[in-house]
């Protein structure tokens, strides 16, 4: 019965204002802002949406591993006062690892704060053209579903990256093609930043199974591969390709990855 009435309050005008309600509603709650943490140092898979951190969080006890957790309030609140923020979510939440796309657009921040700097990150690594169509088919799925009020569109897409996902399939093929190049410009900024974190793990997306064991020792904690999910794309009405552009990101994986093992 919950479900239905949640799903009927997505579908509805009313989307829009209960996200907002809630959102302040949590941020009320939290405990006053700390300058250190309080409990675990929560491990960050840090990559853009659509890189397999579904299944990464998914290997974990809920208790400990989250993916996307309150999600709308944190994206909604975190670009506001971003230092203050990051250490009442990191406590109140108290995690060992979380999976959250929307940390992939504040890597100079996470890099820059006291405690920030200190974590430990993960970057799924996917080839941006693999990356860039599936982002864009997901959003055929997500307007399919009937979702109201396109929350991550508005606040992520079309805020931080600078694109507009909704009517991404109304759009004549310049257009497309102008939103995947603003897509990739992005990623690709994303993936050179990570340089400026201390402690990241690369991963490819095709390898993450085989990086669980290092989540495990990094953790201290048992994986249950058995109970972990992948949020798969069942349709694809568009497909983006470039060579040239899938080279030059190897091209900066393997510069980024040398670089660490130097340092």
């Amino acid at each position: 019965m919950i479900r239905k009435i949640n799903k009927l309050i997505v579908q509805s005008p009313l989307h829009k204002t209960a996200l907002k309600l809630h959102a302040n509603k949590i941020y009320r709650s939290w405990s006053k802002e700390n300058s250190r943490i309080l409990g675990h140092k929560t491990i960050y898979s840090i990559s853009p949406y659509k890189t397999g951190t579904t299944f990464l969080a998914s290997c974990f006890d809920y208790e400990i591993s989250r993916h996307e957790p309150i999600h709308h309030a944190s994206v909604k609140k975190i670009g506001q006062d971003f230092d203050g923020y990051f250490v009442r979510r990191l406590n109140s939440l108290n995690l060992k690892l979380e999976a959250s796309g929307f940390w992939s657009a504040y890597i100079d921040q996470l890099a820059a704060h006291p405690i920030g700097k200190e974590l430990t990150y993960i970057c799924v690594l996917r080839k941006p053209c693999s990356w860039a169509t599936s982002v864009v088919n997901h959003w055929y799925q997500v307007k399919k579903y009937g979702q109201h009020y396109f929350w991550t569109n508005e606040l992520y897409w079309k805020k931080i990256v600078g694109v507009d996902l909704a009517n991404f399939f109304e759009y004549s093929e310049e257009e497309k093609l102008e939103v995947v190049s603003k897509l990739i410009k992005f990623y690709m900024s994303f993936t050179e930043k990570t340089a400026k974190l201390e402690n990241v793990h690369y991963v490819w997306i095709k390898d993450l199974q085989n990086f669980v064991p290092t989540l495990e020792q990094l953790m201290e904690e048992e994986a249950k591969l058995e109970k972990s999910e992948k949020n798969t794309g069942l349709l694809r009405q568009y497909t983006y390709e470039n060579n040239e552009i899938d080279e030059s990101y190897m091209d900066l994986v393997n510069s980024l990855v040398k670089n660490q093992v130097k340092s």
